[in-house]
């Protein structure tokens, strides 16, 4: 019988559908059975359920994505990706990884709350963490931002930037962390120039660039010459009305300068990576807890850049740097309301 070999890499090219992905760990769940103990211990098995926008939305996904590949290189995981469809396929999904007793399921994004809560206590020996929201459960570890703390940030420099006195913010999907980036970039823009006009507009969507396109252009037109992105996928939309004005705007969770150069800003990330693979590390180390955690600035939770320097000056860098070591320190505290 073939059999898994210890570091063995597998780089799965696309999320997989739910009917394969149910047959494909049965199968290697067979297969690493057959293998000596000592090579199975080797070998974790991650599951992860992405969030809407699933991968190449150059944003929110795509990091969680690369910090499974960042915790394969560290610790010869063995991992599948799932794109999310709607709450029944989500469920045979999570089911699917749960019967076959994968090591860690990771959900990404509030769409799963309900779902993670039904199976984890369904397979109450199975560890799963919620990346970007929180759940109570004796086997879910949580992970959430402090997004204002960083957004905040972003507004001191749209005040800073702004030549219309006019700036903009446009959110995904309405939740939790969607309402603390909006008050993190309105009390930055008011910290430094409270004369400063901000616009803000909730797609409805994670996943639609076509949405963020038509509030993006409405809000341009309105006289806005700078939009901060938090929209996903759909902000791809917002990055091409920015293109289409000659307006800026602001990557969301990447590095997205190079799809509009001269239009994006440079971006505010939030390290999904971080915390894939911090809660891998959890699971290897034998260390996993349920419960919250918090991410920000001082747990590089968020981060700041790069940014076009043709645009942000050295002077505006300097500001922002000083600012974060004020946060980090507890010297500024931002309200998330």
């Amino acid at each position: 019988m073939s059999r898994i070999r210890p570091g063995l890499r597998h780089f799965p090219p696309r999320p997989i559908s739910v009917a394969s992905l149910v047959i494909l760990i049965s199968i290697l769940t067979s297969l690493a059975g057959c293998g000596p103990a000592g090579q199975q211990s080797k070998i974790m098995n991650v599951g992860m359920l992405l969030g809407s926008g699933g991968l190449g939305d150059k944003s929110f996904n795509d990091s969680a994505y690369s910090g499974l590949m960042e915790a394969q290189r560290k610790f010869n995981i063995r991992f599948e990706t799932v794109n999310t469809a709607n709450k029944e396929t989500d469920l045979k999904a999570l089911r699917a990884f749960g019967q076959n007793k994968y090591d860690l399921v990771i959900c990404i994004g509030f769409e799963q709350m309900e779902n993670i809560q039904t199976v984890a206590r369904e397979f109450p020996l199975s560890r799963f963490a919620a990346i970007d929201f929180e759940v109570a459960g004796e086997n879910i570890a949580s992970v959430v931002y402090r997004e204002h703390e960083a957004d905040f940030l972003m507004g001191v420099l749209a005040a800073m930037i702004t030549k219309s006195k006019t700036v903009g913010v446009i959110g995904g999907a309405d939740s939790a962390p969607i309402s603390r980036i909006m008050a993190g970039f309105k009390k930055g823009v008011a910290y430094q120039d409270n004369n400063v006009i901000v616009y803000s507009d909730v797609a409805g969507t994670f996943s639609d660039p076509q949405v963020g396109l038509a509030l993006a252009l409405a809000r341009y037109n309105q006289g806005a010459d700078m939009i901060h992105n938090a929209a996903g996928r759909t902000g791809l939309g917002i990055i091409e009305a920015a293109r289409q004005t000659g307006k800026l705007t602001t990557g969301t969770s990447g590095d997205q300068r190079y799809l509009a150069p001269g239009n994006v800003v440079g971006n505010r990330p939030k390290r999904v990576d971080t915390a894939v693979l911090m809660m891998v590390e959890a699971i290897k180390s034998g260390s996993f807890k349920s419960g919250v955690r918090s991410l920000g600035l001082k747990e590089d939770g968020l981060s700041l850049g790069p940014f076009d320097e043709t645009i942000v000056t050295k002077a505006m860098s300097s500001r922002l740097e000083d600012l974060k070591q004020k946060i980090v320190k507890g010297e500024i505290v931002i309200q998330a309301e």
